[in-house]
């Protein structure tokens, strides 16, 4: 037997076509973002704002990365700075990421 010594190993790549497969399954996935109406804007910050007072536990639906993800939490701050939200799972969202609050 023979001993190779440190080669580093490559993987075969016989499948290529399966990478362009995958790639356009990914692309149809993705999601564009949703405008949202003014009034939805307003209705959306009131929701941010009753609830960070009232330590309330909400449903934020939020756009990121292509797809729609909903998340339940608390708020732990509200920063007008950056517009930014901190919630109580220690993930920062901007305001113009979200979507629906329930």
């Amino acid at each position: 037997m023979i001993d190779r010594g440190f080669i580093k190993w490559q993987p075969f790549n016989s499948l290529t076509p399966s990478k362009d497969t995958l790639k356009e399954i990914e692309k149809k996935e993705t999601l564009t973002k949703p405008t949202l109406f003014p009034e939805e804007i307003k209705i959306i910050s009131d929701a941010l704002i009753s609830a960070y007072y009232n330590k309330d536990n909400i449903i934020i639906t939020y756009y990121e990365a292509g797809k729609i993800t909903k998340i339940n939490s608390t708020i732990k701050k509200i920063n007008p700075n950056s517009k930014t939200i901190e919630l109580g799972c220690k993930k920062i969202l901007f305001f113009n990421q979200i979507i629906h609050i329930s």
